[in-house]
């Protein structure tokens, strides 16, 4: 036992309330960085017939902030309907599933006393336990209006307030049966049914999520989620240490910070596998330093999603040393969108830290770039509409991934070209794609002050 007053049976149980790498956070106490956010979706689902939907890149949380949103607006007499999106999903098994998910739970009458839900609705009957087969119900939905009575029963019997979460709803394969959501919000409206849904979903814009159903938009409040600022990533770690009675070495915070690129998972199960380290110390820990970080480190990589890995082994696996240096240079600075020569000019710092004995030249470094845009080198980038010469990540989370290889490797990729400053006109910085500040120019890391 080297945290003081935790065995590993207590350990377990605290980093279920400390952290959540695998799991949607579900508390305004565990969502950093999103207080702004939390509290416009509130506001918007307090006007009649109006709606929520959350949507940016995989990996930014936009499944926390639809949670907590949810469990924030729903009433304390039952808990929201949560349900997931997945490539077979159709809108019948969906209202499926949102019937059954809501009557498998019990109503609280009061403190004390709890009541079991029931309902019948042409010939199907629900109890709590008991499920009707999504075929059953399926066959009784013939229209959108026969769904619409069938959720004005649920919201009647659920709860004073009920919300139903529709999650990763861009992992529904086929655009009709997403559109046919866009129906029903507004048949929702239409009827005054008393039944909030929030969607969340991974795309740039509501009419590429939900086709060009335009009647529907004005139920809708949208809701674009960005990478987390630094305070939010340094909170998150502070906050979760403390949980241990632990302190967090300044400089390996900015790290995590830095090689999270702003996606919560990343801080979350850096942090969790940090505290692991600091567990097994044969010394009694105090602070989480270096030590447990470059474990720590190596550890979440190992963990994360095999699929989220894939582009970056297709990209350096059984390829020279060169193709490693040239991926870990596209991750570096804070700009998501980036000029070639920006790229160059980090590649170059990268292979003189490393003294890399194989360098692409300048006459191949182009060539070289656009082939991680093809499928061989993993699809790794993609080009910037109407701007010749600009990258992007495909898949922006892998942008951390590749970042934390790089800092396992000893290499840092700081990002410490600053942006211009933020006008007040502007919402979010578009290019760096979170709100929030950039590390202040005082900070100084372990690596920079070397340096001098």
């Amino acid at each position: 036992m080297t945290i003081a007053g935790y065995d590993k049976a207590r350990l377990r149980e605290k980093l279920k309330v400390a952290l959540s790498a695998a799991q949607p956070v579900r508390t305004p106490e565990m969502l950093k960085g999103r207080e702004r956010e939390l509290e416009a979706i509130d506001r918007a689902l307090c006007a009649p017939g109006r709606n929520v939907f959350i949507h940016g890149d995989r990996g930014v949380g936009k499944s926390s902030l639809g949670a907590t949103a949810a469990y924030q607006y729903q009433s304390a007499d039952n808990r929201p309907i949560i349900v997931g999106g997945t490539p077979n999903e159709t809108f019948d098994s969906i209202i499926a599933s949102i019937a059954n998910k809501a009557m498998g739970y019990s109503r609280t009458m009061n403190v004390k006393q709890q009541s079991s839900l029931s309902l019948e609705w042409r010939g199907l009957k629900w109890q709590q336990g008991r499920e009707v087969s999504a075929k059953d119900v399926k066959e009784q939905l013939k229209t959108i209006g026969d769904a619409v009575d069938l959720l004005a029963e649920i919201a009647c019997v659920h709860s004073k307030q009920p919300v139903v979460v529709i999650d990763e709803f861009d992992a529904i394969d086929d655009p009709q049966e997403r559109n046919r959501f866009a129906a029903l919000l507004k048949a929702i409206g239409d009827r005054e049914v008393d039944l909030k849904f929030i969607f969340t979903g991974v795309g740039r814009s509501l009419e590429e999520l939900l086709g060009a159903h335009q009647s529907a938009y004005r139920q809708l409040a949208t809701f674009e989620v960005h990478r987390l600022g630094w305070e939010a990533r340094r909170e998150i770690v502070t906050q979760a240490a403390q949980e241990f009675g632990l302190d967090v070495d300044n400089d390996v915070n900015w790290r995590i910070a830095i090689v999270s690129d702003g996606f919560p998972h990343y801080v979350h199960l850096i942090t969790e596998h940090m505290i692991w380290q600091a567990f097994d110390d044969e010394t009694e820990c105090e602070v989480l330093g270096a030590h447990h970080y470059q474990l720590g480190l190596r550890e979440a990589i190992e963990q994360i999603n095999v699929e989220l890995k894939r582009p970056y082994e297709r990209a350096v696996l059984h390829r020279s040393a060169e193709w490693e240096d040239l991926v870990w240079a596209t991750a570096d600075g804070e700009d998501l969108f980036r000029q070639s020569n920006a790229i160059q000019q980090s590649y170059r710092t990268i292979t003189e830290r490393r003294e890399s004995p194989i360098v692409i030249d300048n006459g191949r470094f182009a060539e070289s770039l656009r082939k991680l845009r093809t499928e061989p080198f993993g699809a790794v980038l993609e080009s910037v509409p109407q701007r010749p010469g600009w990258y992007t990540y495909r898949e922006k989370m892998l942008r951390g991934f590749v970042r934390m290889q790089a800092e396992a490797s000893g290499i840092e990729l700081n990002g410490e070209v600053p942006l211009q400053p933020q006008r007040m006109h502007v919402p979010a910085n578009l290019r760096s794609g979170y709100h929030g500040s950039h590390v202040p120019a005082s900070i100084k890391l372990r690596e920079d002050r070397k340096k001098r």
